[in-house]
């Protein structure tokens, strides 16, 4: 049996996501629901909880603006999940982690995922990236819209509700964590529709930082780790590309921007991408004084 287990704070959301799961599991299940609206707990919180309660062999932790497409999925998931060394499964990862600020899929020639995304103004955009053409792609980190996994690997893993305290990066956390003894997939059979879009704010900031503090020692992770070189000048691109994003869409302090320029600077001075953060550092200064963030 599978354990769909959702942190929920919407009524009508979940009734509709009940009832596409029954639609389309084609398995036996149980859901364990945990109506966050009055508590406020973390959700890596809620899915310990959850998790401690479920009585299914499989654990599904699911948003509950998702749908399935798939008919019949449940057997499956369950099938790849049996194999012993599977860890976390989801529908959307990496295949490396690297050590520059970054999230999941921060650079495309690494990112595996199955997935429909409808955005805010009713457009959407199939995200599918299976070029090895197999059913299921090994990856490092996973994205948190949907994750399975068996019960005996989450009781030996579990959600760090110490560290990630709100609803940010707790999925590449655990699946980085199982990912350092069993091999995580973005499975290609079953495809999922999600209806929101990420937030990047600064709680998604402070979270990127501590996993990224946590995981120190073991970054850059790659399951295919390219030439130190390859890897030097990949690890310039991302903290580049980090920074001008916290510049464009106003995430953070601008004290922690100028900060992380500094860094990018000192480690990278001969490097092009230093002259261009210089640029837009005094470019994006006066934009955020004139709309009064600084």
């Amino acid at each position: 049996m599978i354990s769909i287990i959702v942190c929920s704070i919407s009524p009508a959301r979940l009734a509709q996501f009940r009832e596409n799961v029954l639609a389309t599991i084609g398995v036996p299940c149980e859901f364990i629901i945990h109506d966050n609206r009055e508590t406020g707990y973390s959700i890596t919180h809620v899915y310990n909880l959850c998790a401690e309660k479920a009585q299914g062999e499989f654990l599904c932790f699911a948003h509950e603006d998702i749908f399935f497409r798939t008919q019949n999925w449940g057997a499956g998931i369950e099938s790849l999940l049996r194999k012993p060394t599977t860890g976390v499964v989801g529908f959307a990862g990496s295949t490396a982690k690297l050590a520059s600020y970054s999230g999941w899929g921060a650079m495309k020639q690494y990112t595996r995922y199955n997935y429909v995304q409808q955005f805010k103004d009713g457009k959407i955009k199939y995200f599918v990236a299976n070029p090895d053409k197999v059913s299921a792609s090994p990856v490092i980190v996973l994205d948190g819209m949907c994750l399975f996994m068996r019960r005996e690997v989450w009781a030996e893993f579990r959600f760090d509700e110490a560290l990630f305290r709100g609803f940010h990066l707790y999925d590449l956390d655990i699946s980085m964590a199982v990912g350092q003894k069993y091999v995580n997939y973005v499975t290609n059979d079953v495809l999922l529709e999600h209806f929101s879009e990420g937030a990047y704010n600064q709680s998604w900031l402070d979270d990127t930082v501590l996993f990224h503090k946590k995981w120190a020692d073991w970054l850059p992770f790659y399951l295919d780790k390219p030439s130190p070189v390859v890897s030097y000048f990949r690890e310039i691109k991302m903290s580049f590309l980090f920074i001008r994003m916290l510049m464009k869409k106003r995430i953070g302090s601008w004290s922690f921007v100028e900060q992380c320029c500094r860094e990018h600077i000192k480690r990278y001075y001969w490097h092009i991408s230093s002259l261009k953060l210089l640029q837009r550092l005094w470019k994006y200064k006066r934009q955020w004084r004139r709309e009064g963030l600084l």
